[in-house]
C-alpha cells in the first residue's frame, strides 16, 4: 500500500477492473502457511528472547540498585540525609519493588 500511495497523487482515482476478485486476491496475498518447522523455530526464538529479557532485567536491577545506593550515599555525605536513616534501610524502602523488578 505504501509503495502504491507514494507513486500516486493524493487526488488519484483507482479503478479495479477485476473488483469481484479483490477479496480472494487480498486473502491470498496476506496469507501465510505455517508448518511444524516454523512453529519450532518460533518457539526457540521466543525462548531465546525470554532468556535475554530476564538477563537484562537482572542486569538493570543491579545497576539501578548500585546507582540508587550511590545517590543515597551522596546525600548522606553532603549532610542532606541522616546516616542512621540510610543504615536503617531507608535506601531500600524508597524505591517501589515494582520499579526494581522491572
Amino acid at each position: 500500500a505504501k509503495m502504491v500511495s507514494k507513486e500516486l497523487e493524493s487526488e488519484s482515482i483507482i479503478v479495479f477492473d477485476e473488483a469481484h476478485n479483490i477479496d480472494s486476491v487480498c486473502i491470498e496475498a496476506l496469507s501465510v502457511t505455517v508448518n511444524d518447522r516454523n512453529l519450532d523455530q518460533a518457539t526457540r526464538s521466543l525462548g531465546r528472547l525470554s532468556s535475554e529479557v530476564s538477563r537484562m532485567k537482572a542486569s538493570d536491577s543491579e545497576r539501578l540498585q548500585r546507582e540508587y545506593q550511590n545517590l543515597v550515599n551522596g546525600l548522606v555525605d553532603q549532610g542532606l540525609l541522616e546516616a542512621s536513616a540510610n543504615e536503617a534501610g531507608f535506601a531500600s524502602n524508597v524505591l517501589n519493588p515494582d520499579v526494581i523488578n522491572e
